[in-house]
């Protein structure tokens, strides 16, 4: 066998430029290139640039097309090991050099591209005639043939048993429509609550839902995902032919993974590999793994973010300054009590909260319960927006109670500040869920700011037996 090292250059229709990569390629005999295209082949081709060590040229095919974003049909010999060492240059040109050993036909449509040896080219009419073949060697009498055995029954296939996954990412994305319209490839549903499901590598299912637990996916899901308060992963090699959608929860798309359908994110980041493909519409997408920064995107995400901190504030203010016109007394309690006793109020806020949510768990057992802990929530949460604005009104007269001693001026203080201060990451938070339970305490301390009376002490708790002094 003769071995033939050789270093490939290629002249592109911008002129005589360096390919600026060098490709070794081990070939065994020496053949004419030639490589005829057909189909439709854009002017200008994408540009890859990757490494290859030791692997054999197929492999090398299939890493270029991965990289130019092809889908690649081989019907050629696997070839010798090959090191390619590109760095950004057209991927039509390293196909070419890649496919040197002999005569090739490339047929494109989109982005859908097959390679064929071509046909038998015919021998030229002077070349020189075949030399004799030499007398054949009378043929040996054959030995009598021996009974075939009998085959052994193939053992049954166990029930659910799964057919084998595909050796390669390009025999799954060719003819997915065809796989989409027959039922035994759609898999089956899954639907789990409370907890976390893994897809596997080779499995298929439909429609995923998971809530409150998280999805990491590594196989092939030919429906939708649905994801509510967890994780979402999708691996390198899984796909995903429907829409993507997580709620309260961060959702992850790393290199290598497919989803043809749209993804929509609410109430968590996104996490998206620079080489992860998306087809479909992206909706809070932030910038890839490893990029340059925030985007126009995210810029104007930020400044809706901050437009509904506005808005929320500006609500907040108007409940509060209505609660000061209407209940001015009530108010002052709640502001006296918070003032004299912060911490005490915090501590009971925080069991006035867990009694809360104990008292309406309880009332869920029933039907009949259910529609007084729906109401009950209700005029829960109203009431401790109602001590969260005296709480405000509390820190704005502390700040600027030596100025003025407008309530709605203090009310509005405490506003801004807590529009300012929520806006710090985490501690924006913690002081928020303060603020809060500081407030509920002290309806818990005031008895509702005075809306439930005590019970009557003195003479009519003594009742009949009480004894003169």
């Amino acid at each position: 066998m003769r071995i033939i090292s050789t270093r490939l250059f290629c002249a592109s229709r911008l002129g005589a430029a360096a390919l600026g990569a060098a490709i070794g390629i081990s070939v065994s005999g020496a053949a004419t290139a030639e490589i005829t295209r057909k189909g439709s082949w854009p002017e200008v081709a994408p540009k890859v640039s990757l490494e290859v060590r030791g692997e054999p040229r197929n492999e090398a095919l299939r890493r270029v097309a991965r990289e130019a974003g092809w889908s690649l049909v081989l019907n050629v010999p696997p070839g010798d090991v090959v090191e390619l060492h590109v760095k950004n240059q057209p991927a039509d040109k390293v196909l070419e050099l890649l496919l040197a050993d002999g005569s090739y036909v490339a047929t494109r449509d989109g982005d859908l591209i097959a390679i064929a040896p071509a046909a038998a080219a015919p021998r030229p009419a002077d070349a020189s005639p075949a030399p004799p073949e030499p007398p054949a060697l009378p043929a040996l009498p054959e030995p009598p043939a021996l009974p075939a055995l009998p085959e052994p029954p193939a053992p049954p296939e166990p029930p659910g048993a799964r057919a084998p996954a595909e050796s390669s990412d390009d025999a799954e994305d060719e003819d997915h429509d065809a796989d989409d319209a027959r039922p035994s490839s759609r898999g089956r549903d899954r639907f789990v609550t409370g907890g976390s499901l893994r897809v596997e590598r080779g499995e298929v299912v439909h429609d995923v839902s998971v809530i409150g637990g998280s999805l990491d996916v590594w196989g092939t899901v030919t429906g939708d995902i649905d994801v509510m308060g967890g994780s979402t992963h999708i691996h390198d090699g899984a796909r995903v032919r429907g829409d993507v959608s997580t709620v309260g929860g961060p959702l992850t798309v790393a290199d290598g993974a497919r989803i043809d359908g749209d993804v929509d994110v609410v109430g968590g980041p996104l996490r998206r590999g620079a080489r992860a493909r998306i087809k479909g519409d992206v909706n809070n997408e932030v910038s890839p793994i490893g990029g340059d920064g925030a985007s126009a995107k995210g810029a104007s995400t930020l400044a809706r973010q901050a437009g509904n901190a506005v808005t929320r504030t500006a609500l907040l203010f108007a409940f509060g300054a209505v609660m000061l016109a209407l209940w001015p007394r009530r108010m002052e309690a709640l502001k006296v009590e918070i003032a004299a006793r912060p911490m005490r109020s915090f501590a009971l806020g925080v069991v006035g909260v867990l009694g809360a949510l104990a008292l309406s768990v309880a009332l869920c057992v029933t039907l009949i319960g259910i529609p007084f802990a729906v109401i009950g929530l209700l005029l829960a949460v109203i009431a401790v927006v109602a001590g969260g604005c005296a709480v405000l009104e509390t820190a704005g007269a502390g700040l600027f109670g030596h100025r003025t001693r407008n309530p709605y001026v203090h009310l509005a203080i405490g506003c801004l500040g807590l529009l300012v201060v929520g806006a710090i990451p985490y501690v924006g938070g913690a002081i928020c869920a303060a603020v809060a339970l500081i407030g509920a305490g002290a309806l818990v301390a005031t008895r509702l700011a005075g809306l439930i009376r005590p019970k009557p002490r003195g003479d009519a708790a003594a009742g009949p037996y009480r004894t003169a002094p």
